[in-house]
């Protein structure tokens, strides 16, 4: 496994790890706003905020694991009757089409966060920058993760030429 590699599996831990402690957090905030609501008759103002938030950095962290672990829905019926290098090509094509949305993301996300920097949230009083900066950061570790795939896949090809 190379240099590569091994940081793509590392980076992938990471945001595994971070995404665990995100479900926990939102399960554990829901968990005490109905308490204190329901139970203790005095509603916490940013549990619900909060919560919103955490789930918000969880879906956009997870779709980048879902990337790298391809598990993402596709049309694998007519893949697998392609023969091997059809598929390499197919594989590239798919990797140039999911470049340029998440490069697309990655830019006006950044722009987006800086543009809401002054922005606070309604509860907590922070900037709304925190909440969108998962934007370019998670369409960033996807643009990743695309880059290794592809050179995986060259690299792949010069092995197999090398074997030739």
């Amino acid at each position: 496994m190379g240099t590569i590699d091994r940081f793509s599996t590392k980076l992938n831990t990471a945001i595994k790890y971070m995404s665990a402690f995100l479900i926990g957090a939102m399960s554990i905030l829901v968990f005490l706003q109905v308490i204190f609501r329901y139970v203790l008759n005095a509603p916490l103002d940013w549990s619900e905020e909060m919560a919103s938030f955490s789930f918000v950095w969880m879906a956009l962290l997870g779709a980048s694991i879902g990337l790298k672990k391809k598990e993402h829905p596709n049309l694998d019926i007519f893949y697998k009757l392609f023969p091997g290098r059809v598929k390499k090509l197919a594989d590239l094509v798919i990797n140039l089409a999911i470049t340029l949305p998440l490069a697309i993301l990655c830019f006006y996300g950044v722009k987006l966060t800086i543009l809401m920097r002054m922005q606070c949230t309604a509860a907590l009083r922070y900037s709304v920058s925190y909440v969108y900066i998962v934007l370019p950061a998670s369409a960033f570790i996807m643009l990743t993760y695309i880059i290794i795939d592809t050179l995986r896949i060259f690299r792949k090809e010069k092995e197999a030429e090398k074997k030739q």
